[in-house]
């Protein structure tokens, strides 16, 4: 499904007064705008790609840059640049026991792989966080020639900073499950303050569901009285959904992050679909 919405008050003179986010994704890029004074949201669009990187031999760059040529928009003079980039399960080291030079070596022996030569940090100062992943050296050089001003992140990054600033505050638990195309990340905090967060590879509904009770039992919560809140790529008539649904008392959507104003023109949009893509609003 694709999305193109534009505000009538979007104006390209303007542009160096607005926030340009990028997600990309393993099926699509979206990207989404705002304006900095007033945080009201301008645009939106999602583009899926003509093929899917790595069949064919047609790669991830090759689909991003026929979107560049032929995306005006994207050529604009932003006030600042937010990436995302593709859906890589990170490693989250606290940030009293973090090395930078060491960095490589948290991630290889965390993730259980030989030794990276390309690892990112994101710090997470609110959470007192080091978020490390890794990336490709091909695809950071093709991103930076496009956008020479852009910040980088792992979209867990946004998220966990989306989930602090959507916290029930009545509630000393909150937990967050977000899907990808093939992730399902989980986050639980105990009032503002991280107590997990992990990410798992999932092909099934019943594979989201194992790790999502498995996350309820290991901090000994009951389905049937704490609530779940759902981001991501998931619909009420999806089979995880329905599947959820039967186990667990409550599922909420995030509705649209109080930190941006969407008008009514976004309503066509499930409310919480770009949960991480907001949330770059929030990465500094």
């Amino acid at each position: 499904m694709s999305y193109d919405i534009l505000e009538s008050d979007f104006n390209k003179k303007l542009s160096t007064a607005y926030q340009l986010s990028i997600l990309i994704g393993m099926d699509s890029l979206v990207y989404f705008a705002f304006d900095t004074n007033n945080n009201n949201a301008l645009l939106l669009r999602k583009i899926p790609y003509a093929h899917s990187p790595g069949t064919d031999g047609v790669s991830l760059i090759e689909e991003l840059k026929k979107i560049f040529a032929r995306e005006d928009l994207l050529a604009y003079l932003f006030r600042r640049v937010k990436i995302t980039m593709p859906d890589i399960q990170p490693v989250l080291v606290p940030a009293r026991l973090y090395n930078e030079y060491e960095k490589t070596t948290y991630f290889s022996e965390s993730m259980g792989q030989g030794q990276v030569d390309t690892i990112q940090n994101d710090e997470l100062d609110e959470l007192a966080l080091q978020i490390l992943y890794p990336t490709d050296p091909t695809l950071m050089a093709m991103l930076k020639k496009q956008f020479p001003t852009a910040k980088f992140y792992n979209n867990t990054t946004p998220y966990l900073l989306g989930c602090r600033k959507t916290l029930d505050e009545d509630r000393t638990f909150n937990l967050f499950a977000h899907f990808t195309q093939k992730n399902i990340y989980l986050s639980l905090f105990e009032k503002k303050n991280l107590l997990f967060s992990n990410s798992f590879k999932y092909q099934t509904a019943g594979d989201a569901l194992y790790y999502i009770l498995l996350t309820y039992n290991q901090h000994n919560l009951d389905p049937a009285q704490q609530p779940l809140n759902l981001s991501g790529q998931i619909l009420d008539n999806a089979e995880i959904y329905k599947t959820l649904f039967r186990y667990i008392g409550e599922l909420k959507f995030i509705p649209f992050p109080n930190f941006l104003n969407f008008s009514r023109k976004f309503s066509e949009v499930p409310t919480h679909f770009f949960f991480d893509l907001y949330s770059l609003a929030l990465c500094k």
